[in-house]
């Protein structure tokens, strides 16, 4: 071959590897800065939506702690998730602000939709692609009507219901959803695909959110696969098969857990306990003061007897319990009743006489009994035995002084419940009689009442012995019977009237009732959504029925709000399981508790729990600041 064709061979490959290397330093480039915009994407969206995030869980946690019963539509629900933006507010003035209801099957206001920026105190988030983030919600923490169905309620439970809250590429107990929509997609799934949830569909974004004109945005337009379930269901997700070769998902997400919402919200619910809990707990145990002596307030339901706090029905506490649940039964629930028995009507010196005392009776308990007094003719057979030296024969009459019946009862279970004290005044006496009246609650569960009935005369005819000649054995010739009735009404479910409550948490008065607030009540919230279950009640030793032993300690207790050592009771709000909580519902207080505050029966609390990973928080009384009191 000729040396110049030779040449000319080599010039061209030379110049196609060239061309071959020169291609591939483009082609490298342009996939560089593909990949680089795609990072910067990623990148961008994902501080969206952590912002979005911590702004919506900063609002939950702000939101427990609106007090305010006139401008707060849900206050009873702490821990309550805005729903998305309604479709219908997209373009409007009202755009960004969240509808007051929600539901997966509502023809409109899903629990799939734009996120309520403006509801949350944002300025109009978007993604990368200048789209409005989108937002789904569990229906357990968002309210398709207010109020909810009665089988609606938000506490430590709910993070572990078994249906309703979400799950996101099998993360478990997610409360909600944060989308960065992306550009629109024009999805063709394959059969894999599509058995992931994925649906064929063109995505157009011609809503009033982009064009004026335009309809409410549909969802489906924004998200994909199985973010875009029709109907909605609870199964979000941005990761399918095959995604990387045939995209029909592009949507970037955040998610926000049960656990996350619940611990965000903890400190804020305490306090909400220590504001509209404690100081009734404390009225309550004030009411006592002047029937028994010092404040008093119940045994506790114990925590350690099957069932578990999630699963036990509503009782009453168990004798000479201190630490466990708070006994909310009524004096209707069964086996929780304190109709008064066990009566007995005596007399000094058996001054009461036959026919025998009794009491009886249902709302109003009615004790009858009868004493003597010496007629004219018993008077003078009295004198004339006196004069022959046989007063022996007659027994103790002719008393001057007093004598004193005594009526005594017990109303059971009172002493494990929350029962409102009675009145010295609530006691009808006829005749009108001098009497006093005290109430003693037992270790074993009852109160005792003890009605002490004075009868005097002046006369020297009060005939005070079953011996005696005249009153014994002639008592219709020689004396006169006198029939006293006494009435009491039965111990009724505890009612307060709010005394220690702040006007700005309870501005129209009224008689609150302890165990069965209505709507807008400051405690309702902790019945209606059974957070009772889910607070740890201990009542110091001087305060239960044992009436000795001292009181609570609760150590980090601020100075600024009193000292820690004069506790009355203690309310520990139970949190999400932590490191090493791993079997509830459990019957033991330490998969509930931590630290101090699982130790039980040593009268030590912790205010908070730093030492071990712990979430507890207590409310406790005395405790004072500007804006809670209780004594």
């Amino acid at each position: 071959m000729p040396l110049r064709a030779k040449q000319r061979g080599v010039t061209l490959l030379i110049f196609a590897l060239v061309l071959i290397l020169g291609f591939a330093a483009v082609l490298y480039s342009r996939l560089g800065k593909w990949a680089n915009a795609t990072t910067t994407t990623r990148n961008l969206n994902a501080q969206v939506l952590q912002q979005a995030k911590a702004a919506l869980i900063g609002y939950v946690a702000k939101e427990v702690l609106d007090l305010d019963p006139v401008n707060n539509p849900f206050l009873d629900f702490p821990g309550r998730l805005p729903c998305p933006e309604s479709p219908g507010s997209a373009g409007t003035a009202a755009e960004g602000t969240a509808a007051g209801t929600c539901s997966p099957t509502f023809p409109s206001n899903k629990t799939v939709g734009r996120l309520p920026w403006r509801t949350l105190g944002l300025d109009k988030l978007v993604d990368a692609s200048t789209e409005p983030l989108w937002y789904a919600v569990s229906s357990n923490w968002s309210f398709e009507s207010n109020p909810p169905p009665a089988t609606k309620m938000i506490n430590v439970g709910t993070a572990t219901a078994a249906t309703a809250n979400l799950t996101f590429d099998g993360t478990n107990n997610v409360v909600a959803v944060i989308f960065a929509p992306g550009p629109p997609l024009l999805t063709n799934p394959n059969a894999a695909q599509l058995a992931a949830g994925c649906a064929a569909r063109n995505q157009s974004r011609s809503d009033r959110s982009h064009v004026p004109t335009g309809g409410n945005p549909d969802y489906r337009d924004y998200l994909e696969c199985q973010n875009a379930s029709a109907p909605i269901d609870d199964t979000f997700g941005v990761s399918v098969v095959d995604n990387a070769t045939n995209e029909v998902v592009n949507d970037q997400a955040v998610v926000i857990t049960a656990s996350e919402l619940l611990n965000a919200m903890q400190g804020p619910l305490a306090e909400r306990l220590q504001r509209t809990v404690a100081p009734l707990l404390s009225e309550h145990a004030g009411k006592w003061i002047a029937a028994s002596g010092g404040k008093f307030l119940p045994y506790a339901v114990s925590f350690t007897s099957p069932p578990s706090p999630e699963t036990t029905t509503v009782k009453c506490g168990t004798a000479a319990v201190r630490e466990g649940l708070l006994p909310t039964a009524l004096t209707t629930t069964p086996g929780c009743s304190s109709a008064w028995g066990n009566f007995s009507v005596t007399g000094s010196s058996n001054s009461v006489f036959s026919p025998p005392p009794s009491c009886s009776g249902a709302a109003v308990v009615t004790c009858t009994f009868q004493y003597y007094t010496l007629n004219a003719l018993g008077a003078l057979l009295n004198f004339l035995l006196n004069l022959a030296g046989l007063s022996s024969l007659v027994g103790n009459v002719g008393n001057a002084g007093a004598i004193t019946a005594t009526i005594s009862a017990d109303a059971p279970n009172a002493a494990v419940s929350f029962r409102d004290p009675l009145a010295n005044a609530s006691i009808v006496v006829n005749p009108a009689l001098s009497h006093t009246m005290s109430l003693t609650p037992k270790d074993t569960g009852e109160v005792n009442i003890t009605i002490q009935i004075s009868i005097t005369s002046a006369t020297n005819d009060l005939c005070t012995s079953l011996v005696g000649l005249v009153c014994n054995l002639l008592p219709g010739a020689l004396a006169t019977p006198h029939t006293v009735t006494v009435q009491f009404p039965q111990l009724a479910d505890a009612t307060v009237a709010g005394a220690q409550l702040p006007p700005a948490i309870f501005p129209s008065p009224h008689t609150l009732s302890l165990l069965t607030p209505v709507a807008l009540d400051p405690h309702y919230w902790l019945i209606r959504n059974e957070w009772y279950r889910y607070t740890y009640y201990a009542v110091a030793p001087t305060t239960s029925a044992a009436r000795s032993g001292g009181f609570l300690t609760v150590n980090g207790f601020p100075a600024a709000n009193g000292n820690s050592n004069d506790k009355t009771f203690v309310l520990t709000l139970v949190g999400p399981a932590v490191t090493g909580q791993t079997s509830r519902p459990s019957t033991s207080v330490a998969q509930y508790l931590e630290g101090a505050n699982a130790s039980i029966g040593d009268n030590i609390f912790a205010y908070q729990v730093f030492s071990v990973s712990g979430n507890d928080r207590v409310a406790t009384c005395p405790f004072t600041n500007a804006s809670a009191v209780c004594d």
